[in-house]
């Protein structure tokens, strides 16, 4: 979106131009390909997030990640053009706003000219002010636990899980499959997780939990492993979620059959972390059945389910928040590792940069 009020688009352009000569005097991130770094600290409303520069073909992407989004302004070097975009935003036209971006410039310029003149200065008042609350660490996972709470994975279950999938690798790779034995294979791993379905029949359950886009699999011959081999070597499904047997965000269960040296073999893989525990259900139950079945990330999502990894903390996407943390377990905070906080350092000379690419 380029902006329609000409006096906000001079005026961010001066601090553009402003901002770039100021960049060169501090040390990037890297010079690969193109040249980053990482800015200081946007204060809105006492949190402060960091913001990101990058100078890539001519033109300087200028960048802030605030929680769940991370709006981006771009100014192609000598150009009247200004435009901007975010990601996930929970409210896209304040970072369309040009009086946003306008007091993020000035913010960033103020803190770079302090930085230039009194680095150790600039330095040290941030590691004096950064709130907890907007900086980033790690914590064991069972930790953040409320108190009294049972790892997920019980050590019984663990045991059979490893039972099974050991049990799973020692099986004969399968020298035939078809659409109807994949799906009656589904059924098993179904019936361990929901009760609800086992009533169903394998079509049925697929239908209920998997992503829907089947990509063919359904319309096969049932019982015709020719049809299927031939079906799944062209790779025709690819693109749809045919494998994916419990649907879930980003991904959920996968159940992928591999056809190697002519044989099958079953690879049970999970994405979403809310699935991790319907995973190891499913793979016990191929396993104890005597299927050819692999747990992908089986160290990973143990982990995940005794406790035993280490989580992020932070107000970032994907981070438990301090403030989370300090309701689901008091006293927690004392178990934290702290990243280290940004240190701000300078060149001896102005960075020579390249020049634009047309």
């Amino acid at each position: 979106m380029h902006l329609d009020d000409a006096n906000s688009r001079r005026g961010l352009l001066r601090q553009l131009r402003e901002l770039l000569p100021l960049l060169r005097r501090v040390q990037p991130a890297s010079t690969q390909g193109d040249i980053t770094w990482e800015g200081p600290f946007f204060v809105q409303r006492g949190s402060w997030w960091p913001t990101r520069f990058m100078l890539y073909r001519g033109t300087l992407y200028c960048s802030v990640e605030i929680g769940w989004a991370a709006p981006s302004l771009a100014w192609a070097g000598g150009s009247p053009e200004v435009s901007f975009e975010s990601f996930l935003p929970s409210d896209s036209s304040l970072y369309g706003n040009p009086r946003f971006w306008a007091e993020l410039l000035r913010q960033t310029t103020r803190r770079l000219r302090s930085a230039i003149r009194h680095p150790a200065a600039y330095n040290q008042r941030v590691a004096r002010l950064l709130p907890l609350g907007s900086r980033t660490g790690r914590i064991l996972r069972r930790l953040s636990w409320p108190p009294g709470t049972r790892a997920p994975l019980s050590r019984r279950a663990l045991d059979r899980l490893d039972q099974a999938l050991a049990r799973g690798g020692q099986i004969a790779s399968l020298r035939h499959l078809n659409a109807d034995r994949y799906l009656r294979t589904a059924a098993v791993a179904y019936d361990a997780a929901y009760a609800e379905l086992r009533r169903l029949n394998p079509r049925e359950k697929y239908r209920r939990k998997a992503d829907g886009r089947h990509g063919g699999l359904l319309d096969l011959d049932p019982r015709d492993a020719a049809a299927f081999a031939a079906w799944f070597d062209s790779r025709s499904w690819s693109g749809t979620h045919p494998w994916e047997i419990v649907f879930g965000h980003p991904h959920g269960v996968w159940l992928f059959p591999r056809h190697e040296d002519k044989r099958w073999r079953f690879l049970v893989a999970v994405d979403a972390p809310g699935l991790f525990l319907k995973a190891t259900m499913m793979a016990t139950a191929l396993g104890e059945t005597g299927h050819p079945i692999t747990l992908d990330r089986r160290d990973e999502i143990v982990a995940a389910l005794r406790g035993d990894d280490r989580i992020e903390i932070g107000p970032f996407r994907g981070q438990l928040s301090l403030a989370e943390l300090r309701e689901q377990r008091s006293g927690a905070t004392s178990s934290i590792e702290w990243n280290p906080v940004p240190i701000m350092r300078l060149l001896e000379r102005p960075l020579a940069l390249p020049s634009p690419e047309r």
